[in-house]
C-alpha cells in the first residue's frame, strides 16, 4: 500500500500543482507535437521515479518497467483527452484511467495474487457495507423520482411565465441528494443536531427565494419537497442505524 500512495501523491502533485496553464492549451493546441506534454511528461517520469526510490521496493528491471508502463500510459490517455472536449465525463475518464494503472502497477510489483485482491474485496463488502450503500443509493435517484412524482400535481400549477425565474437545471435534485446523504450520515454518528442545522440553514437560503417570489404555491411546494426530503432522509437513516445494530 505505501508503493500506491506514493505514486497516487506523485500523480496529484505532477497533474494538479505542477502542470501550468501554459501546458494545458499547448496540448490542446498541438496534440502529440505539444512542447506543454513533453515538460509535464518529465515532471511526471521524476516524481514517479522518486516514488518508487522511496517506497523501498526493489529496483530491478520490474522497478524500470513499472515506471516505463506509468508513463507511457500517462502521455497515451493525455493525447486522447485532447482530443476531447473539457467537460465533467473526460476529466473523470481521465484521472480513473490514470489510477487504474497505478492500481496495477503497484499489484504487479507487490506480487499481490488476483485471488487475494477478490478476497479482500469480498471481506470488505461484507452485509454492513453493502446495507449502506444500498441506503445511499436508494436515497439517490430513487427517493428524487418518488418526490418528483409525489409533487407532480403542484409542479403543473406553475405556468410557462413563471419559469424566468427558476434554478439552475437539476441544482434542486443534486442539492436533495446531498442533504439526504448528510442526514443519514448524521443520524449513523448520532449527530441529530447536524440534522437540524441543515435544515435551518436551508431554510435561511430559501427564505430569500421565497420572499423575492412573493408566491404562496411556490412557497407551498418549496416546503413540501423539503419536508419530503428530511423524511426519507431521516426514515431512511434511522433504518439504517438499526441494521447495522442487527445485521
Amino acid at each position: 500500500m505505501k508503493l500506491f500512495f506514493f505514486l497516487l501523491v506523485a500523480h496529484f502533485i505532477a497533474d494538479f500543482y505542477l502542470q501550468k496553464y501554459t501546458w494545458i492549451m499547448c496540448k490542446v493546441e498541438n496534440k502529440e507535437r505539444s512542447i506543454g506534454l513533453f515538460k509535464h511528461m518529465l515532471v511526471h517520469l521524476a516524481l514517479t521515479s522518486a516514488a518508487i526510490l522511496l517506497s523501498g521496493v526493489a529496483l530491478d528491471y520490474k522497478a524500470l518497467l513499472a515506471l516505463l508502463i506509468i508513463i507511457s500510459s500517462h502521455y497515451l490517455i493525455d493525447i486522447w483527452k485532447t482530443y476531447r472536449q473539457f467537460v465533467l465525463k473526460y476529466f473523470l475518464i481521465d484521472q480513473v484511467a490514470h489510477i487504474l494503472f497505478i492500481v496495477a502497477v503497484t499489484l504487479w510489483l507487490n506480487e499481490v495474487k488476483f485471488q487475494n485482491v477478490l478476497a479482500d474485496l469480498q471481506a470488505f463488502f461484507d452485509a454492513k457495507t453493502l446495507m449502506l450503500l444500498g441506503a445511499y443509493l436508494f436515497l439517490c435517484k430513487p427517493v428524487s423520482l418518488l418526490i418528483t412524482l409525489s409533487l407532480t400535481k403542484y409542479t403543473e400549477q406553475f405556468n410557462e411565465s413563471e419559469k424566468a425565474n427558476e434554478g439552475l437545471a437539476s441544482a434542486g435534485e443534486s442539492i436533495g441528494y446531498f442533504e439526504r446523504g448528510l442526514i443519514a450520515s448524521f443520524i449513523l454518528l448520532d449527530q441529530f443536531a447536524g440534522v437540524g442545522f441543515l435544515l435551518a440553514a436551508k431554510s435561511v437560503f430559501r427564505f430569500g427565494d421565497m420572499r423575492r417570489q412573493s408566491d404562496r404555491k411556490l412557497t407551498e411546494y418549496i416546503m413540501l419537497g423539503t419536508l419530503f426530503s428530511f423524511s426519507f432522509g431521516i426514515a431512511v437513516g434511522k433504518l439504517a442505524d438499526y441494521l447495522l445494530t442487527v445485521l
